[in-house]
């Protein structure tokens, strides 16, 4: 009998006990570590029944284990409690194992899924829309994975290419979806046609307006009930974060030169985070920081403000620094000390910003060096993309010496 038939219905043995599990099988699983992600996911489904998802997931980490039987039993039970998605069950490369070894048993499981799928759309108002959004989804997660399995530079290149052209079609298309239905309707499109789209926002940061479009019209859902709350989170501090604020909810990370996650990127009234997350059905930070493997202590009032405090501080030295070796036209140290200014999250003001964007146009204007250009327009294109910039503040000849680069035409193209 395999352990999904015994399952305990004891819930809440100890506080958050069976999330920590969860997310301790999830960092597992993703080090690619399946013995150990299978052995955490037994030990929380002794304490508690998994739901559809996280029974997916388990089945995966059998799968990827080469253990058949349980893999099978888990996607049965993730099918019967809910798992509809049959194209990704199809294409997902975790069970490979189970294509070959075990062909007809495969797709008498896909098959399974497509009949629960089918009594799920009829649930929906736009199954077609749902359906659309999740073949985009499968493509762009079809080509990451290539990505992560590509065979030396050469063919990452080529696949990264791939990534590029497939990003820009996917987000012409979800362009489109918004101007036509605004953010769909869980009712709609179901929670993993939301989850897909927003997926697929996430992925935009090279396109921060399109990402603020898609937040406004996600929070246009909120009081309704036809959002998944967790999702506008996630978007709200990955736009934070793009337009160099600090986060609202905790859930952006800081990378080592390893590619490890190793702290959360900075938290605005970082003691009250946790309630934030729970008005929104988010875990607590600490259960949150323990699937990227790395632990998080919650801070109190008083130390929240004094490293708020701090960063102010530090920013207003840095900035202070710079304008005296530009009066000395000490120009390298200016960019230095602005540069370090700039990557304190929420350490510029609006008017710091645009101070700079004047002090570099004036310095490209006296030096020969692209990069005082270049660190210009990034200061002025923060401005842009917060929405605090006018024309009426780059009349003048101040800015001239910007006027024929492609990313002042764009910009002063689109602001008002």
């Amino acid at each position: 009998m395999i352990a999904l038939l015994i399952f305990s219905a004891v819930r809440g043995q100890s506080d958050y006990a069976y999330q920590e599990l969860l997310a301790r099988a999830s960092l597992c699983h993703l080090q690619k570590d399946y013995k150990k992600a299978i052995n955490y996911y037994e030990k929380a489904f002794r304490m508690e029944h998994p739901d559809a998802l996280t029974a997916y997931k388990a089945a995966g980490a059998y799968a990827l284990d080469h253990n058949g039987d349980q893999a099978f039993g888990y996607l049965t039970e993730a099918i019967r409690s809910g798992w509809h998605e049959a194209d990704m069950l199809l294409t997902d490369p975790y069970f490979d194992y189970l294509k070959n070894t075990s062909s007809q048993k495969f797709k008498n499981i896909v098959a399974d899924a497509l009949v629960a799928e089918k009594k799920y759309e009829r649930g929906l108002k736009m199954p077609g829309l749902r359906k659309q959004i999740n073949l985009m989804m499968l493509k762009d997660q079809r080509l990451r994975y290539a990505r992560i399995q590509a065979d030396g530079e050469e063919q990452e290149q080529k696949v990264n290419s791939e990534i590029r052209l497939a990003d820009s079609l996917n987000r012409m298309q979800a362009k489109e979806i918004l101007k036509k239905y605004g953010w769909p309707k869980l009712s709609d499109i179901g929670k993993d046609g939301q989850n897909n789209l927003w997926l697929l926002v996430q992925h935009a940061d090279d396109d921060v307006i399109f990402q603020q479009h898609a937040l406004s019209a996600m929070k246009v859902l909120k009081a309704k009930k036809e959002l998944d709350l967790e999702n506008y989170a996630y978007l709200y501090d990955r736009i934070q974060c793009n337009l160099n604020y600090k986060q609202l909810y905790g859930t952006q990370v800081n990378w080592s030169s390893h590619g490890q996650a190793e702290s959360f990127r900075s938290i605005i009234n970082e003691d009250s985070v946790d309630h934030r997350r729970k008005c929104m059905d988010m875990l607590p930070l600490r259960i949150y920081a323990l699937t990227y493997g790395f632990e998080y202590k919650n801070v109190n009032a008083s130390k929240a403000r004094k490293a708020d405090s701090a960063d102010r501080a530090y920013t207003r030295a840095l900035i202070d620094s710079a304008k005296k070796f530009y009066a000395k036209s000490a120009f390298q140290k200016v960019y230095d000390y602005y540069n370090r200014a700039s990557m304190i999250a929420g350490g510029m003001s609006d008017a710091d910003n645009f101070d700079a964007a004047l002090i570099f146009a004036v310095v490209a204007a006296k030096v020969a060096d692209a990069k005082y250009k270049s660190i210009s327009l990034d200061f002025l294109n923060l401005l842009y993309l917060r929405n605090k910039l006018r024309k009426q503040q780059l009349s003048g000849d101040v800015f001239k010496v910007l006027h024929q680069d492609d990313r002042w035409l764009d910009m002063y193209s689109h602001i008002n």
